[in-house]
């Protein structure tokens, strides 16, 4: 009886994407819970560094939003003014 129970349980767990119409071949993407304000100035020169970013420059945290950094960066060979919103979102002026 354990056993039925038990293959009952895999073949709901095995087949319930399928029965639900859901596309396998693509994993689900998780959502993003992470939060620039929650990183350190450390990790948000990195974030920028790996997103092609050098000299990474006056980067504050901006008060009034608690979770936008701002800076001064290197881009292409240009200085710009850099910020990056709460979602992780880079830009440039």
């Amino acid at each position: 009886m354990k056993r039925i129970a038990a293959l009952a349980v895999v073949s709901v767990l095995a087949f319930a994407p399928a029965a639900l119409g859901q596309d396998q071949t693509r994993p689900t993407p998780m959502p993003d819970r992470s939060y620039v304000g929650q990183m350190t100035e450390e990790q948000v020169k990195q974030k920028l560094y790996g997103e092609g970013w050098s000299s990474v420059t006056d980067l504050k945290k901006v008060p009034v939003t608690r979770y936008r950094w701002e800076g001064k960066g290197v881009r292409g060979g240009k200085e710009m003014q850099v910020t990056v919103d709460e979602r992780g979102h880079v830009s440039a002026k």
